[in-house]
């Protein structure tokens, strides 16, 4: 859809669009992006390349999900188009006329066939023209910014942004989560590595198993010590996250883009999204400095919700290198998978 937006549009078309984006989203791919992960991805066993997929189906499901928006009213603009084409076919159609032998039912068949093929060929023209697609991202603008004008859908606009804001997050939490737990249960010789990190022994403390939890586990730990660790921890806050994968990754760019505002502002829109319904408090105001006052509603604008979600994912791009090195060590994985 990008690419629409990226022709020479007519200065009215571009003034509009310039303003549906600071409204909506428009969709983006990460093909570029996440091109790193591709690449080392057959290099990790099946288990660990199931997870660092999901993570990338994740964020893109959340970017069709945020556009939805964009994308229906684009898809109605379509439609109207072809209707236009395809009423103006049918009319030509009627100068078709009937075969030997043909019924009524036939001819008009034949009829609608015919001018169905050649409204289906003057839409996929219209539709790849420069004057075709000015129209469409004209009409899907003006739908939009039209419905934009009434408090329901304003609310219902800033609500898509702020999920999937949250969901930007989740899938990141998610990846960490799940990579970690697998790789502590593949390889239970990690577990010193990851206590011998003062932080993280605080924070990932093995937990006291009486005879019963045993049993449940079948008197076997050495497989288990991923999800003894990990299964009750929440990693929806970013230290506790960025000290587990600094405990077990030595990667200086996962440290950078962890230690990065903009993975702090992610964490923090995420945990007032999901406590406080996106509505401002003292503390939030503590720990970002945002311009805001309490009580105030949080607004994710759809450049700063690609912002975050693209750092999000730029960290997981480099947990995933730094975490292939450790499963498969003797595999030589470029640092800085995200850059």
């Amino acid at each position: 859809m990008r690419q629409e937006l990226s022709v020479a549009l007519t200065p009215e078309t571009r003034l509009v669009t310039d303003e549906l984006t600071k409204q909506f989203l428009v969709p983006f791919s990460l093909e570029d992006e996440t091109r790193a992960i591709r690449d080392f991805l057959p290099l990790l066993p099946l288990e660990f390349r199931a997870i660092a997929e999901t993570f990338i189906d994740r964020l893109s499901a959340t970017i069709q999900t945020t556009a939805a928006p964009f994308l229906l009213a684009n898809q109605a603009a379509h439609d109207k188009q072809y209707q236009r084409f395809s009423m103006a076919e049918r009319i030509r159609a009627r100068s078709i006329g009937r075969e030997p032998n043909e019924t009524e039912g036939g001819l008009e068949a034949r009829r609608n066939q015919a001018a169905g093929v050649i409204a289906n060929s003057k839409m996929v023209a219209f539709s790849k023209s420069e004057d075709g697609i000015d129209s469409l991202v004209l009409e899907t603008a003006r739908f939009l910014l039209h419905l934009h004008e009434t408090p329901e859908i304003q609310s219902v606009a800033r609500e898509i942004l702020l999920q999937g804001t949250v969901a930007a997050w989740s899938a990141l939490e998610m990846l960490v989560g799940d990579e970690l737990t697998l790789l502590l249960d593949s390889r239970p010789d990690l577990v010193t590595k990851l206590l011998s990190d003062q932080s993280a022994k605080r924070k990932f403390e093995l937990p006291k198993l009486n005879v019963d939890d045993l049993a449940s586990r079948g008197f076997d730990l050495s497989k288990q010590m991923g999800r003894l660790l990990f299964e009750e921890r929440d990693l929806s806050s970013l230290p506790t996250l960025k000290c587990a994968c600094e405990a077990l990754i030595d990667s200086s760019c996962l440290r950078e883009k962890l230690a990065a505002p903009t993975a702090w502002r992610l964490n923090q829109n995420r945990h007032l999204i999901v406590h406080r319904r996106g509505t401002v408090d003292e503390e939030y105001l503590r720990k970002t400095g945002a311009k805001l006052n309490v009580g105030d509603q949080l607004v994710v604008s759809p450049a700063e919700f690609e912002e975050l979600l693209l750092h999000a994912l730029s960290i997981g791009s480099e947990f995933l290198a730094g975490l292939a090195l450790l499963v498969v060590p003797n595999q030589s994985i470029n640092a800085g998978a995200a850059q």
